[in-house]
């Protein structure tokens, strides 16, 4: 019989729609029967973009779960409780803070809690935008959750140091890092010998990217090097208005991923400045097409990047300059850290590495209830022929 996994989550946008749309397509194209319980926010695409993106065996529901906390989370405990009591799945994944503290109760309640898996995508208590209490507020929530039970699967290997010293119970954590296809990355077919140096970015505009960085960067070297900057991305025409600079940014606006993959190709070095992150899909994304990255020294990025080799670590504004500078200066370094960052990607975010993880950790956790109930659904064993 098929295996039956459904995933919830609030914030089916950026990465962490990259990551549920990757996981869910390879598990329906395995055969699972794969549900997607997810909000509709600011950054969530339209309804036709996300039928284009999952696959047609991939079922979709709205439920509405909000990102900040109220009175409406009893609700929003009620809807996923009745969805996963209509869905009775073998395996409930939940994706972001929000989603898994929402499903982790509805889980427990449900008596399914031993088979939830639980995705950060970048803690909550990481943030940089929120005061010092929300902090402690969202670290004390993420530990009585954990208390509950749940196994969670950091992306990176800094977000599992975080949850194995903040959250205890480390005999219930895993890491799978994130992937991306990399069939669809390719090399450029001949060496770039434009006279400018491409710098470029890809994000949505928001705080925790901090795209004044970019823009600063962008002031401090167009004037004094043969550099352009470029962002791939867009954002609300505020957070646009405060932070860039059109005369020193160049602002693509939304593209499709496939152009996006064309235009870093087009593109010298890339550059993430940002605050937070899980295990960023766009830096993963510019080393698999084989750009030497500057980035900021924190969680997720110092997990992609190898401090140079494929790129450079910035422990502040200084060093992201000095590093973005000495890649635009010397174009043998670009090309020996574009090809080390490329080989990199490929030995090790392969989507179908990411997936087979996974399965493992499904397996371990469906293992037991399978010793109690030998008839339950689960045909693991036909995973291995992707193996």
């Amino acid at each position: 019989m098929r295996q039956k996994i459904v995933h919830v989550t609030e914030a089916l946008g950026g990465g962490v729609l990259h990551c549920v749309v990757l996981l869910a397509n390879r598990q329906a194209a395995a055969g699972d029967e794969v549900v997607v319980l997810h909000s509709v926010r600011q950054d969530t695409p339209p309804a036709e973009k996300l039928n284009e993106l999952f696959d047609p065996r991939v079922r979709r529901e709205i439920v509405d779960v909000r990102t900040n906390i109220g009175v409406h989370d009893a609700f929003s405990v009620f809807r996923v409780l009745a969805a996963l009591l209509r869905e009775r799945p073998d395996i409930v994944h939940l994706h972001s803070s929000k989603a898994a503290a929402v499903g982790r109760i509805a889980a427990r309640l449900l008596g399914m809690i031993e088979r939830t898996v639980y995705s950060p995508h970048g803690f909550a208590f990481l943030k940089q935008d929120i005061s010092p209490l929300k902090i402690r507020l969202y670290l004390l929530i993420e530990r009585m959750l954990h208390a509950t039970g749940g196994h969670i699967v950091a992306c990176s290997k800094s977000e599992l140091r975080y949850a194995r010293m903040l959250l205890l119970r480390t005999e219930r954590m895993s890491l799978v890092e994130n992937a991306v296809k990399l069939d669809e990355f390719h090399a450029s077919d001949q060496q770039r010998r434009d006279a400018e140096v491409v710098v470029c970015t890809s994000a949505r505009v928001t705080y925790q990217k901090a795209p004044w960085r970019f823009t600063r960067l962008a002031q401090q070297l167009s004037a004094h090097s043969n550099a352009r900057f470029r962002w791939f991305g867009d954002g609300e025409a505020d957070a646009v208005e405060r932070w860039i600079d059109r005369r020193a940014v160049e602002m693509s606006g939304w593209i499709p991923a496939a152009e996006l993959r064309q235009r870093l190709l087009q593109c010298d070095i890339f550059v993430l400045p940002s605050l937070w992150e899980g295990m960023p899909i766009a830096l993963i994304e510019a080393q698999a097409s084989g750009l030497p990255a500057v980035a900021s020294r924190i969680v997720g990025n110092r997990d992609i990047i190898v401090h140079g080799i494929t790129g450079f670590l910035a422990n502040d504004d200084d060093e992201l300059e000095r590093y973005t500078r000495q890649l635009i200066d010397d174009a043998p370094l670009r090309q020996r850290m574009g090809a080390a960052a490329r080989a990199h990607a490929r030995a090790r975010f392969a989507d179908t590495q990411s997936f087979r993880s996974y399965v493992g950790v499904y397996r371990r956790l469906l293992t037991p209830m399978q010793r109690r109930r030998p008839q339950a659904v689960s045909h693991l064993a036909s995973h291995e022929v992707l193996k």
